[in-house]
């Protein structure tokens, strides 16, 4: 077979109750909690429980000790956005204003703070595999890929 041979860094082996591969669930929230920096507002705090989980999962692994902080600015980014979101849901998106020129509608500068920190979320959470696309290339780095795919589809 030619290529790379695959690793074995994203294997789990398939044991009994009590092993090794068991209580994944259980070792993610762990390792979640361990890894959570102190200092995080309550709003970061809720979104990190949220997020951590999932990535610190063992059969998914991306949560190291030495991306805490980049992960902990990823989660403020979405607290920032989520706070945001739900405050234009009450103003709206626009507001009106009039002057010599007649009536105008203009977008609230929270508009455009809710689309930074969206854009800094995003950027952040392709680093880590938190969308479609930085997960099929993370998934794809680490192993075969997609070995049984048609080559022209």
């Amino acid at each position: 077979m030619k290529g790379r041979k695959p690793g074995t860094d994203n294997v789990v082996p398939l044991t009994e109750e009590g092993q090794y591969g068991a209580n994944l669930d259980e070792r993610a929230e762990q390792k979640a909690k361990e890894l959570k920096p102190r200092g995080l507002s309550k709003e970061v705090a809720k979104v990190w429980d949220r997020l951590a989980v999932p990535v610190c999962h063992p059969t998914v692994d991306r949560l190291r000790p030495h991306m805490v902080a980049t992960f902990a600015l990823m989660c403020e980014a979405l607290a920032r956005y989520e706070a945001i979101a739900a405050e234009l849901v009450v103003l709206g998106e626009t507001y009106t204003t009039e002057g010599r020129n007649g009536v105008q509608y203009k977008s609230r500068p929270e508009v455009a703070q809710r689309n930074e920190a969206f854009r800094q979320f995003l950027t952040l959470a392709r680093d880590f595999g938190l969308t479609p696309a930085s997960e099929r290339g993370i998934s794809t780095a680490a192993g075969q890929g997609q070995l049984f795919d048609p080559d022209f589809a």
